[in-house]
């Protein structure tokens, strides 16, 4: 369980800075933080909210039957959620990429870190 607990606050912190960069930041191509334009036509949080709600309910799952299965089910489901995150990278102003980058990439390691036992 010692897994669950600390990814789930790696993900939120990760979830927490995308929303507070994603209130701040125009997607649009004369936006000199964000050149890349349309950005998901402003939306851009649908390109991981599906990703989203399968980490959320893995985790729910092995947190209520922390069998190996389970575990497996949820570091699966939290690099794709990872994966998804990088998906949107182009909409992040320049002076945040680093440390949207840098979490993600502690993220992943997180989880090819902990064993399921």
């Amino acid at each position: 369980m010692k897994i669950l607990k600390t990814m789930k606050g790696n993900f939120f912190l990760i979830g927490c800075g995308a929303a507070m960069i994603a209130m701040t930041a125009g997607c649009s191509e004369d936006d000199p933080l964000n050149p890349a334009g349309n950005c998901f036509d402003g939306n851009w949080a649908q390109e991981y909210s599906g990703e989203l709600e399968r980490y959320s309910n893995a985790a729910t799952a092995y947190s209520q039957d922390p069998t190996e299965s389970n575990c497996n089910d949820y570091k699966n489901a939290a690099k794709a959620y990872l994966d998804a995150l990088e998906s949107v990278y182009k909409c992040v102003p320049t002076a945040s990429r680093s440390e949207i980058k840098q979490s993600i990439d502690e993220a992943k390691a997180d989880i090819d870190r902990e064993g399921c036992d």
